[in-house]
């Protein structure tokens, strides 16, 4: 479905209908289908998931401006409240991540708890590895020197890299599907946000029990230390051999660590 939210139209899939509801924020230069992998595990009687293509990607809309963390904050309480939802799991890979840590640190009274994949501070913060801010800032200036109609194809490279093995057919299929909806503008201001963002001193604000998961071969961060480590109630899992998209590469392997997060009690 199609709901607008004030100046944009996001593009939803709503799943389920079970009492937990799970907001998923998908990765940059992505969409809600790269979380696919890991739909069959879910028991969607317990379950509802709200999945849609954030602001700037897919098959949503692509305002001229708007791409600030705050913006997308704004969307996913306006998605929540126009659905009637009082409380959510924020669910984010990479961009998605830093925005599910955000909205957890500026609305705590919303969150229930928190899973994020393959996610750092924002690239301006201090606690993130210098060459995971020169990578990002790597990818800006071959955004900015590509021409439009080749936009597309350097975004399914970049995004294929950053595997560890392969991804399958289908995989690649619904990842050309998301980029070759990319516009200039949108994918340039966002990864703007991505190095002009830090919300490492909210970090500690955080009240919801946090899971944070790692690919142990991720090419794309280079901490050796964990930049989310000041979160109060936080665990840390590493999936072994996986890249930046753990969810997508070792979905089993996934699923063991997030379904006995989600049973836990607080």
């Amino acid at each position: 479905m199609i709901v607008q939210l004030k100046n944009v139209p996001i593009y939803l899939r709503d799943l389920g209908h079970g009492p937990q509801v799970l907001l998923f924020l998908h990765g940059w230069a992505m969409s809600s289908e790269s979380w696919n992998t890991i739909l069959p595990y879910f028991d969607l009687s317990r379950y509802r998931l709200l999945m849609p293509d954030v602001r700037g990607f897919a098959r949503s809309g692509t305002p001229l401006k708007g791409y600030h963390i705050d913006d997308y904050m704004r969307d996913s309480v306006r998605l929540l409240r126009h659905l009637q939802v009082k409380k959510v799991t924020l669910i984010g890979h990479s961009f998605g991540g830093t925005g599910a840590l955000y909205f957890s640190s500026r609305l705590p009274h919303l969150v229930n708890r928190v899973v994020v994949f393959a996610t750092i501070p924002g690239a301006a913060s201090r606690m993130v590895d210098p060459k995971t801010r020169q990578q990002f800032s790597h990818l800006l200036s071959l955004v900015q020197r590509t021409d439009p109609r080749r936009l597309s194809r350097l975004l399914l490279r970049i995004w294929r890299q950053a595997f560890a093995q392969a991804p399958s057919l289908t995989i690649r299929l619904a990842q050309e599907d998301a980029v070759a909806h990319a516009v200039p503008h949108a994918i340039e201001a966002t990864l703007h946000t991505i190095l002009d963002t830090d919300i490492t001193a909210g970090l500690s604000r955080i009240k919801a029990p946090v899971l944070v998961i790692r690919g142990t071969e991720d090419p794309m961060l280079h901490e050796n230390t964990d930049p989310l480590s000041t979160i109060p109630h936080y665990q840390r899992v590493l999936i072994p051999g996986s890249g930046h998209y753990p969810q997508i590469e070792k979905p089993r392997l996934v699923w063991q660590q997030l379904s006995k997060f989600l049973r836990e009690q607080p």
